[in-house]
C-alpha cells in the first residue's frame, strides 16, 4: 500500500487543489511513473522545509505526504524552495489533479 496526498495552495488566484492517490488503485503505468518520480527525488530523504512566514504573493505552496504500511513522510515546499529533483513529481501530481478536477 502506498498513498500520496498532495495539496497545492497559493498562486495568483489562490485556488486550492487537493488530491489523494492510492497507487494500488491506479493503472500500473501511472503508478510506476509516480514511484519513479519519488525515487528520483529521493523523497523519503527530503527534509520538511515549511515556507517562510513571509510568503511570496504569487508562489504555489505544496504539501506532499507519502504513506506506506510502515511509514509516513510529509514535506512542504514552495515553487522557490523546491529541490530540482522534486519538480517532476510535483508537475505530475499537478497534472493528475487538473485532470481530476476538470471532470
Amino acid at each position: 500500500m502506498m498513498r500520496i496526498t498532495f495539496q497545492r495552495t497559493g498562486g495568483f488566484m489562490g485556488q486550492k487543489v487537493d488530491l489523494i492517490l492510492d497507487l494500488g488503485n491506479l493503472p500500473a503505468e501511472q503508478a510506476e511513473i509516480l514511484r519513479n518520480h519519488l525515487d528520483e527525488a529521493n523523497f523519503l530523504s527530503l527534509e520538511d522545509s515549511p515556507p517562510a512566514s513571509h510568503p511570496s504573493r504569487d508562489a504555489f505552496y505544496y504539501t506532499i505526504t507519502v504513506e506506506t504500511e510502515i511509514l509516513q513522510h510529509t514535506i512542504r515546499v514552495t515553487d522557490l524552495s523546491m529541490p530540482a529533483p522534486l519538480r517532476p513529481l510535483v508537475e505530475e501530481l499537478s497534472r493528475i489533479a487538473r485532470l481530476k478536477h476538470s471532470r
